[in-house]
């Protein structure tokens, strides 16, 4: 046994040895684990205490990790961390060993530390706190912590490291897969989602990374085809590290702007882009956003979904200043595209042009241009009934839907008569019914 109170001295040595990821400490699953194994490490130790401790830690974990092991939880720690090792990835520096060949030794620290078996503790449990026989039976019913509850594999690419990596007998010898994953992915959250929004918790603003982003690709949107050739255009320009123009994307409600926008993040996400979705509310947070981004080895677009302004917003302003590009708004892995049903971003009012400002036509004209700092205007109209006939064909066809042509189109007019206008969303939402009235 006294091999195996060595092990969990030694698990709890090697936590405090972390120095590149070092911030794992200080996460509440490890700070919690490593306070049990500190106290399973004293001479003396009460059996109460020690399962007050150990149900602290797994009720951590659960709440944490969402059913997944310890071993499972600190690879995916390993790979949100930003620390050391991941600045000198996103700097394109590779050449510092003392760095590459402590990661090495921490990931085999890490795989030693997750590696403590449930078992094992609860063994030194009942041995050093000399239990009696009813608090034996209540240490083996504890809840076990180094098996997965839900345990999904996806086809994505962290997702496979992931899982390479649970399954390696040395974590060290990882480490050149795991080059390789941030050099095309990106390192720390930027590796993990491919599109975030902006958001705030307790006042402290963060980039939230979405688990399920909607998944629509470029050849699930028909129609519009000139105008997705000018956002691709114009994004592949920007993905091969050349000058591209920020995009206003003006239309109707229901064309398929905001779609259009996250197909693309989907169509090129492999190839190193990523979406950060920012409420137009939250513009004056831009260049703590730039900060965040600078310097990472991606490409970013900020969208900005719904724009128009009120009158006096500070928004508008900070917008101004992004588009103009001042000396820290500007970044070259940064866009901005943004949609609009508004051909005017600014609201006007007759009372503006009748108001007491000398210049109140250079007032007008300066709030009217500020569609026209965006480098390119997009324009997605309604379609016209032919047009739209074949949207309702396409998505029929995708759907598996089998019916009469005269009869679809005939009740995919009705449907516009009666509740929307001509537009690929009223087009989703006929045949959203007609797939349920069918199948009834």
């Amino acid at each position: 046994m006294y091999t195996e109170f060595e092990q969990i001295n030694k698990a709890n040595i090697m936590i405090n040895s972390l120095c590149i990821f070092k911030n794992l400490k200080n996460d509440s699953v490890l700070l919690k684990y490593k306070t049990l194994l500190k106290y399973l490490n004293n001479k003396e130790i009460s059996a109460e205490e020690c399962i007050e401790f150990y149900t602290d830690f797994v009720y951590e974990i659960l709440n944490k990790s969402n059913g997944r092991s310890l071993k499972r939880y600190i690879i995916d720690m390993i790979f949100l961390d930003d620390n050391s090792f991941t600045k000198i990835i996103d700097g394109q520096n590779l050449c510092n060993k003392l760095i590459l060949n402590q990661v090495y030794y921490e990931l085999n620290a890490l795989q030693y530390i997750s590696s403590v078996e449930s078992s094992l503790i609860k063994d030194a449990i009942i041995i050093k706190g000399n239990v009696q026989e009813f608090e034996k039976d209540i240490v083996k019913s504890l809840m076990d912590f180094d098996f997965d509850l839900k345990y999904n594999i996806s086809n994505k690419a962290i997702d496979k490291l992931k899982l390479s990596i649970l399954n390696c007998d040395n974590w060290g010898d990882s480490l050149e897969r795991i080059l390789e994953f941030y050099n095309q992915y990106g390192t720390g959250v930027f590796g993990e989602y491919k599109a975030f929004v902006w958001e705030y918790e307790d006042g402290t603003p963060y980039l939230r990374g979405i688990e399920s982003p909607d998944p629509v690709r470029l050849g699930d949107l028909v129609g519009y085809e000139y105008q997705k050739e000018i956002i691709i255009d114009n994004t592949k320009q920007f993905l091969n590290g050349y000058q591209a123009n920020n995009i206003l994307l003006y239309g109707s409600r229901g064309t398929g702007k905001s779609s259009t926008v996250k197909a693309i993040i989907n169509e090129y996400y492999d190839e190193g882009l990523r979406l950060i979705e920012v409420d137009k509310n939250k513009l004056c947070d831009f260049t703590r956003i730039i900060r965040i981004l600078r310097g990472k080895n991606l490409k970013f677009i900020i969208f900005v979904d719904d724009l128009v302004f009120e009158e006096g917003e500070a928004s508008y302003s900070a917008l101004k200043t992004i588009l103009e590009g001042g000396i820290e708004n500007r970044s070259s892995n940064i866009l901005i595209y943004a949609t609009t049903n508004r051909k005017h971003l600014v609201k006007e009012t007759f009372s503006e042009r009748s108001g007491d400002d000398v210049h109140s036509n250079d007032t007008i004209e300066e709030k009217l241009s500020l569609a026209d700092r965006f480098g390119m205007t997009v324009s997605f109209y309604s379609p016209d009934q032919k047009e739209f006939l074949k949207i309702i064909d396409r998505a029929a066809e995708a759907r598996g839907i089998t019916v009469e042509k005269e009869y679809l189109h005939a009740e995919a007019l009705k449907w516009v008569r009666w509740y929307n206008a001509r537009s690929p969303r009223t087009a989703i939402q006929f045949i959203n019914w007609l797939e349920g009235t069918l199948n009834k």
